[in-house]
């Protein structure tokens, strides 16, 4: 069984925090020097998460390409991070700061401990230092389009439609891994909407058309905004319609 295991202490600095981690049973494995530049509340709380998701996404403690499941444990210092989670916590300025906890890792199971003992004493040879200004959302990769952000209200919709036979606590996790099949597959590419009428509504207000990918194995189709604020997202998936069709290819 995996385990990822961190501890949040704060520093003199009060936007500086050290975040202990180990993947082991035992020993502790290293330790992160956190500033959090974001103007929030409860910055050890949103410290530990940003360790927690780089240590995962970014360093790979636990694997490659993980995704969350009943065999991934993650231990962690604060109950506020179990409350995020469960999506029982009132902390909304830390829920973007969780939401990789909500997505891709929903299956994992997450437990809290204020135990120091295992790391008390520990000297490493390096600090690794990590800057935080902003909440890294989770993304899947589109063929064709790149990185898209995939929040929970999407996952939990698209869990909903099309996973309603599967059980609740493997539904997010199962979610997450059909999306990225789904948005992988070697037949996705872009198509347009055959609909004129849009298009002049987009044009009359000024809103730019959202861009479509179609899975022709599956029959379904993606829809991806790009805001140059938030970058790519994607805002749906429905069954695929007669009513696209292929995008004109450059000359």
């Amino acid at each position: 069984m995996n385990i990822l295991k961190t501890y949040a202490v704060a520093t003199s600095e009060p936007d500086q925090f050290l975040v202990y981690w180990t993947n082991s049973p035992v020993n502790p494995r290293g330790v992160l020097k956190i500033r959090i530049t974001a103007n929030i509340e409860d910055r050890a709380i949103a410290a530990e998460l940003a360790a927690v998701k780089h240590l995962l996404d970014q360093k790979c403690v636990l694997g490659q390409k993980l995704v969350g499941n009943a065999g991934i444990r993650i231990s962690v210092s604060s109950g506020a991070i179990r409350k995020l989670m469960l999506r029982k916590s009132n902390k909304m300025h830390l829920i973007p700061f969780a939401q990789f906890l909500t997505t891709r890792y929903a299956g994992c199971q997450l437990s809290v401990s204020k135990d120091k003992r295992w790391f008390e004493g520990f000297v490493p040879n390096a600090v690794e230092d990590l800057l935080v200004s902003r909440p890294q959302f989770e993304t899947i990769h589109v063929r064709g389009i790149g990185d898209v952000i995939v929040t929970q209200h999407i996952l939990d919709r698209f869990a909903e439609r099309f996973l309603y036979d599967t059980p609740l606590d493997k539904r997010t996790s199962m979610a997450w891994r059909k999306l990225v099949e789904l948005a992988s597959d070697s037949g996705v590419h872009e198509v347009s909407r055959l609909s004129p009428w849009a298009d002049m509504r987009n044009i009359e207000s000024g809103k730019r058309e959202a861009r479509y990918c179609l899975n022709p194995n599956k029959k379904r189709i993606l829809v991806i905004t790009d805001n140059p604020k938030e970058g790519k997202r994607l805002v749906t998936t429905y069954p695929a319609s007669p009513y696209f069709k292929a995008l004109r290819k450059a000359a």
